[in-house]
């Protein structure tokens, strides 16, 4: 669950989270990322909550049974469409970032086609192959940003940070929700609590893959200030690709970020599908669906097909930006929903919502 939620919050977030972070923050914009992941801390804490309260089921049954079966389904369509938004942007950002890099004859939709047979292969195969891979593949991603750090030391400008406070408090904590939204889809874990055998520590599980998420982007930010200044990130699509062409080790490594984009590519992959499994799971329960596979290849269709709707790289970030706008709030308020009407339940019934039930 650590690694599974570490790589929901940062294997597409940290690839442009400077651009959309640095002019709204400024120099501080490392610190605005901080910031929201304290607020994906509490949002890890209610989730976990939530799921001390009901142990053995999913999102889709939890809302019924607290708020009856109407508008139990109402909540569990919210999240399949959450669910489907980030899938659908997820992999629009992502495909950018290879054909604008290294694919530019290539037409999106064959790469898109690509992500979303191997995102519906994963999901097909369930969340536990897919956990296993995640298990396998982070370690080499984090060793990989590891030494494009070590390597990115010599043309690093610590002076490019100042002023630490950047363009002010409000202007920080506005980027801080806008980070919170990318933390904050850590409420996708709901779909995966019930396939837990372990449910005694899902607060810090959750909390501990949201802080190494955190700590991720809020590193790749930083180098990226460092690096290109605030100036030249608002120039370059994806920071973090363009850090990771101006490292080098002399003539022994040479366009290294072609090696780094691949494993980073991997792990976006792994990422699409945890949140293409929770859809299509949320789906198959809300209508009573006993086999969720049967829905793979509708709903696979349908997203590619929706994630070819930004004509350009300015209408994909300007639906980036909406969703982090927006959706900070949503991943609050949902497991915050859950958990009030849980203590409700058990304060009405005089029990635990299990007794209750």
């Amino acid at each position: 669950m650590v690694v599974l939620v570490a790589v929901i919050v940062f294997s597409t977030g940290f690839l442009a989270a400077a651009r959309l972070l640095t002019p709204v923050a400024g120099t501080a914009a490392w610190i605005s990322v901080l910031l929201g992941g304290v607020i994906g801390l509490v949002i890890a804490w209610l989730v976990g909550s939530v799921s001390s309260a009901f142990p053995e089921q999913n999102l889709v049954k939890i809302a019924e049974d607290i708020f009856g079966k109407p508008f139990g389904k109402v909540i569990g369509l919210t999240f399949a469409l959450y669910c489907t938004v980030v899938v659908v942007l997820g992999t629009r950002e992502f495909v950018l970032a290879i054909s604008i890099s290294f694919l530019e004859r290539t037409p999106f939709y064959v790469t898109t086609a690509v992500f979303f047979i191997l995102a519906s292969y994963a999901a097909y195969l369930g969340i536990e192959a897919i956990a296993r891979v995640c298990f396998i593949f982070f370690g080499v991603v984090i060793i990989s940003i590891a030494i494009l750090g070590v390597f990115a030391i010599p043309v690093l400008v610590p002076g490019r940070l100042l002023p630490l406070a950047g363009r002010g408090v409000i202007p920080i904590m506005r980027a801080a929700l806008l980070t919170a939204s990318y933390t904050g889809e850590a409420i996708v874990s709901l779909a995966f609590l019930r396939h837990l055998k372990d449910k005694r520590h899902v607060s810090r599980a959750v909390g501990t893959g949201v802080a190494i998420g955190t700590a991720i982007m809020a590193m790749t930010v930083a180098y990226g200030i460092m690096m290109l200044g605030t100036g030249g990130i608002s120039r370059v699509t994806y920071p973090a690709v363009e850090t990771a062409r101006m490292v080098g080790a002399g003539e022994f490594l040479e366009r290294g970020e072609i090696l780094f984009l691949a494993l980073w590519f991997s792990v976006a992959i792994l990422k699409l599908a945890s949140v293409f499994y929770a859809a299509i799971t949320a789906i198959a329960d809300l209508l009573n669906l006993d086999n969720y596979r049967r829905l793979i290849l509708p709903f696979g269709i349908i997203s590619m097909v929706l994630s070819s709707i930004p004509a350009n790289v300015a209408q994909s970030f300007a639906a980036v930006e909406h969703f982090l706008k927006y959706t900070v709030w949503y991943a609050i308020a949902l497991p915050a929903l859950l958990l009030i009407g849980a203590r409700m339940l058990r304060h009405e019934k005089g029990g635990t919502p299990d007794d209750s039930r």
